[in-house]
């Protein structure tokens, strides 16, 4: 094995103490042996600490990771960090949802008393305040938020990940060190919230010597948590022609109508925001990380103003998180670019389970760091697909940086991965995906089945066992 691989089997972590750009330099044929240790290590590491793995390992009848179909066999289900039912949040039954969310950590969450809690905003922040977890959750386009149970060092980790990756994916030191050499900030969003991208951006403030003084948000305040939730249970109840039926306590109700207002005084929000962006940033070199989507309808806005090459060229965007549902027209990274004024940009692939992005290269491929361990499975056994060539189907992996949870998943992607027997046109070595990916559920017209790797069945009961150990 090569001492590069030989010490990330050591410890994950060393990834972060080496440069960014060795771990697109181990051909793809080398990885495999290192990739069967290392999850044969987490495994044991992780199986005795987090009880859902441990109940799901027994149903599957897997005592350790002897080859990849057995690791197969434990890889979650992208439903299990929203498996808890949606009444523990309507009636806020917040104690028998850390009851759930025990069953997903290693961390003992026993001792935490969230019956006083009437909301997830409060749920969260208790657990913020009591323990080492700094809990995230997704967008809930589907109409449930999926929690996940990230502690703090965890979550700093993924920052250092994303300064390395600033810095030398186009060589080392082709990009700003942003720890060494802070840029001014710029989020056409939230002030945080628990969001993956905010909280992720909040963690991230202090590291990256974001102040007051040199950042701007479109919102001053932090997203609600309950906002979000109820906003995609609003979204998931029109679609089914169901928008009546949500019931809402005194309390959500209010913060229903705080969205709503925010939603009607967005535009001139927008407005209000670039005029202050122009005014405080203009021509100089800043930072941002958002979306594609946020950041689009922030351009046109800038667009119908008159508004271009708002910053300097030494600009730096991070961006990505797929369209979320969200129609952009054919031109729309030509906007985006030509308001930016600076077209400096790392893209990724990634989701809030997984801690290490995949950046995209020149040639539309995003690279699989190998600290994550991936798998492309047939969409309908469930079965891995063969690990050579070019291969589509359902996206699996373990995330082999995970300390306190279990990094094995499941995704609802469509992928197509490459680089087990052939470089990359770009010259970097290793997996990577093509720029195609999609969501089953928007293939299959809303609806997703996992067909898991050998019995479907001993995932359903894994994630019984979560809701049973809740009552």
């Amino acid at each position: 094995m090569k001492p590069y691989l030989r010490s990330l089997l050591d410890d994950p972590k060393n990834f972060l103490a080496m440069r960014y750009g060795e771990g697109f330099k181990v051909d793809g044929c080398d990885l495999d042996d290192f990739y069967l240790q290392a999850a044969q290590k987490k495994y044991r590491e992780l199986n005795g600490q987090v009880a859902a793995l441990k109940r799901l390992s027994k149903e599957q009848g897997i005592e350790d990771i002897a080859s990849f179909d057995d690791l197969i066999r434990v890889l979650f289900p992208h439903t299990v960090y929203k498996s808890y039912p949606l009444s523990f949040l309507e009636k806020s039954r917040f104690d028998k949802l850390t009851k759930w969310l025990n069953g997903l950590t290693a961390l003992d969450l026993n001792a935490i008393d969230a019956s006083e809690c009437a909301s997830i905003d409060e749920w969260l922040e208790l657990l913020d305040n009591n323990t080492a977890l700094r809990i995230s959750h997704s967008a809930g386009t589907t109409g449930k938020l999926s929690f996940l149970p990230r502690t703090l060092k965890e979550a700093e980790n993924v920052n250092l990940i994303l300064r390395d990756m600033i810095r030398d994916w186009y060589g080392d030191d082709t990009g700003p060190d942003l720890i060494a050499s802070p840029l001014p900030y710029i989020q056409p969003s939230y002030n945080g919230g628990y969001y993956t991208m905010l909280r992720g951006a909040e963690l991230r403030a202090e590291l990256f010597g974001v102040t007051e003084e040199n950042s701007l948000y479109l919102y001053p305040d932090r997203m609600s948590a309950d906002v979000c939730s109820l906003a995609g249970r609003i979204r998931a109840a029109e679609s089914k022609g169901e928008g009546g039926s949500i019931e809402l306590s005194p309390g959500l109700m209010k913060k229903r109508d705080q969205y709503i207002q925010r939603e009607i005084d967005k535009k001139d929000s927008i407005r209000t925001f670039f005029q202050q962006a122009v005014d405080k940033f203009g021509g100089k070199s800043v930072f941002l990380c958002t979306t594609w989507t946020m950041l689009y309808d922030a351009m046109v806005e800038a667009r119908e103003r008159g508004i271009d090459n708002i910053f300097g060229k030494d600009s730096v965007l991070v961006s990505g998180g797929g369209n979320k549902g969200y129609d952009l027209p054919d031109n729309w990274k030509e906007v985006i670019f030509t308001g930016l004024g600076f077209d400096r940009a790392y893209e990724l692939y990634g989701m809030s389970e997984m801690m290490s992005g995949f950046p995209v290269c020149e040639h539309g491929h995003y690279h699989i760091p190998p600290v994550v361990i991936p798998f492309v499975l047939d969409p309908i056994s469930g079965e891995s697909l063969p690990r050579s060539g070019t291969q589509t189907g359902r996206f699996a992996f373990l995330d082999l940086m995970t300390e306190t949870y279990w990094g094995g998943f499941i995704s609802g992607d469509e992928v197509t991965m490459s680089g087990f027997d052939g470089d990359c046109e770009c010259g970097r070595k290793g997996l990577y995906l093509h720029s195609e990916i999609r969501r089953y559920s928007e293939k299959e017209g809303g609806d997703d089945k996992i067909n898991c790797s050998g019995a479907p069945e001993a995932h359903d009961k894994a994630l019984e066992y979560l809701l049973n150990a809740a009552q």
